[in-house]
């Protein structure tokens, strides 16, 4: 009788079990990575392809050409161009380009701008 009971308060109790997602924050997780990976071509310098990638505005701000596409969903990673770029394993659209000598991002890297995203991309 007391297995039931104990089954019942665990799904009635809200994430029972589960461990909440940590905060990732834009300010100390993906602005460095930005930083180190990205605004060598994509700074107020540079720009390429008009994109701007120095600061949370900037980053939400800057579009994909053609049809002015935002780099970022809030909680959709499977389409923000900001993670289907980086991510892809098409060469020839893949961020950072083959041509440019910087390495790829590592899957960790990768896996906390999913899950900043996914979390609704706050300015935090």
């Amino acid at each position: 009788m007391r297995l039931p009971a104990i089954i019942l308060i665990a799904l009635l109790i809200p994430g029972c079990g589960k461990k909440a997602p940590e905060s990732i924050s834009f300010r100390d997780h993906i602005q460095p990575i930005l930083n180190t990976r990205c605004t060598s071509c994509h700074g107020p310098q540079k720009a390429e392809g008009k994109i701007v990638l120095v600061s949370y505005d900037a980053l939400m701000t800057s579009r994909i050409l053609p049809g002015k596409k935002p780099l970022v969903i809030p909680s959709n990673h499977v389409q923000s161009w900001l993670y289907i770029l980086c991510a892809t394993d098409q060469p020839h659209y893949r961020m950072p380009p083959d041509t440019s000598n910087r390495s790829l991002l590592p899957k960790a890297e990768l896996a906390l701008i999913a899950d900043w995203i996914n979390q609704g991309a706050k300015n935090n």
